[in-house]
């Protein structure tokens, strides 16, 4: 028979084989063409995030992952971990934690550092921080490092502090461990928009206005050009000048010029735009579906809606990934075939709500539990039993409850179709 070769277990296509850097640590340089051309750290983000329209549409994307809820999902009945992390979730200070991941895709990465505490037998995360990103850095084998005057190279988090640091990165690869932030694209538009701002506060100031000549000599001599210029620029703001015979004084009138206002107004939607279609997925100017008020509200909802999974999915990333962490540390409650992820969701609607409980409600033929109840906002004593209920066909005996196995946010009860019925 022939031999088969065996199978190589060990990682080949490494930056350590390939361009010789075996044995050393060299940190690797942001690949942010911008950060190279200006020679600066990713700290003049900082200055970019504040920019007045890269701020708006930042703004509004950050608002948009704020508005979603958080779900702890699970695949068991029971549920008894689910419910451990959900109430852990509420300890930790989400409001601020959400934008702040969601903000590894405009810089590319954010690393946050966990602060644990034991509490109860167990050791669990009391917050997550964080930290100034130029602290950090990736090595030529995509570790994280913490920059430090002891350590210039940098230190292994991952090795030296197991389980405190988490990096969140937009879009990571082998060859860019940084990720790929939106600010890095935008840097320009926005340095552009900002320049041209000034420019044209200057044009509006000057161009705006009637025009002055000064008609001096042939033969007059530099000091003297000077001195009428001089008094030209004094004659805009108040009529009074005193000049020498010989000179003459013209004010041409401004008849109103809108190219340069107009070509300006072009050049900032262009930019504008640019902004829009890097953090919302699209220009909401010249692709709302339909006309009107309505349409362009509706479109960007729509768009907002596709744009925001990206960011969602770094806030989910990080906090399953500090999920892993506590269920390596702890013992907890359920069993280990509970199947826990963190995620976000859009809320649903109330009426669209009504008619997903209606919905499971006539298939199992139950009526929803008091705990159910209490998560649509009412209270005990809102419902009371009945026999039957025929008019909506749902037996309705006082054992028979329902919870969904997975995914409880959505698939609940019927309480708003009864409350409408009665």
């Amino acid at each position: 028979m022939p031999v088969t070769k065996k199978a190589i277990q060990d990682e080949i296509a490494t930056r350590s084989f390939v361009e010789g850097l075996s044995g050393q640590i060299k940190l690797l340089p942001h690949p942010s063409k911008v950060l190279k051309a200006i020679n600066k750290t990713i700290q003049v983000f900082d200055i970019t995030i504040k920019q007045p329209d890269v701020a708006a549409v930042a703004r509004r994307y950050r608002d948009g992952i704020k508005r979603l809820e958080l779900d702890v999902t699970r695949a068991t009945v029971k549920g008894e971990r689910a419910q451990f992390f959900t109430t852990l979730c509420r300890t930790l200070n989400l409001k601020t934690i959400i934008p702040a991941a969601a903000s590894a895709r405009d810089y590319g990465y954010t690393v946050f550092e966990i602060n644990w505490k034991h509490i109860d037998g167990k050791t669990l995360p009391v917050s997550l921080t964080p930290k100034p990103r130029h602290w950090f850095r990736f090595d030529t084998e995509n570790r994280l490092r913490l920059l430090t005057r002891e350590a210039p190279d940098g230190i292994d988090v991952e090795t030296t502090w197991p389980r405190k640091f988490i990096a969140v990165v937009h879009e990571r690869s082998l060859e860019n461990p940084y990720g790929q932030g939106l600010l890095d694209e935008a840097y320009w538009y926005a340095k552009a928009l900002a320049a041209n701002f000034e420019y044209h506060i200057g044009w509006l100031e000057d161009d705006g206005r009637d025009h002055w000549l000064g008609w001096v000599p042939s033969g007059t001599d530099d000091p003297y050009k000077a001195k009428v210029e001089t008094t030209l620029r004094k004659l805009r703001n108040a009529a009074v000048a005193v000049l020498e015979e010989g000179t003459r004084i013209e004010k041409v009138e401004n008849k109103g010029r809108t190219s340069t206002s107009d070509a300006f107004e072009v050049f900032k939607k262009s930019c504008r735009g640019t902004l829009n279609f890097l953090w919302l997925g699209s220009d909401l100017t010249t692709n709302a579906q339909g006309t009107g008020a309505y349409a362009s509200t509706q479109s960007g909802i729509a768009i907002e809606d596709d744009a925001i999974d990206a960011g969602k999915e770094l806030v989910e990333e990080l906090m399953n990934t500090l999920f892993a962490y506590v269920t390596e540390l702890n013992t907890l409650p359920g069993t280990e075939d509970e199947q826990i992820s963190f995620i976000l969701k859009k809320p649903v609607d109330q009426a669209q709500q009504a008619s997903i409980d209606k919905t499971y409600a006539d298939a199992t033929g139950m009526t929803p539990s008091d705990q159910l109840l209490v998560r649509r906002g009412y209270e005990k004593g809102d419902f009371v039993p009945k026999s039957s209920d025929l008019s909506i066909g749902i037996a309705a005996t006082p054992t028979a409850t329902f919870e969904s196995g997975y995914d409880i946010g959505a698939l609940t009860s019927a309480a708003e179709a009864l409350k409408k019925k009665r």
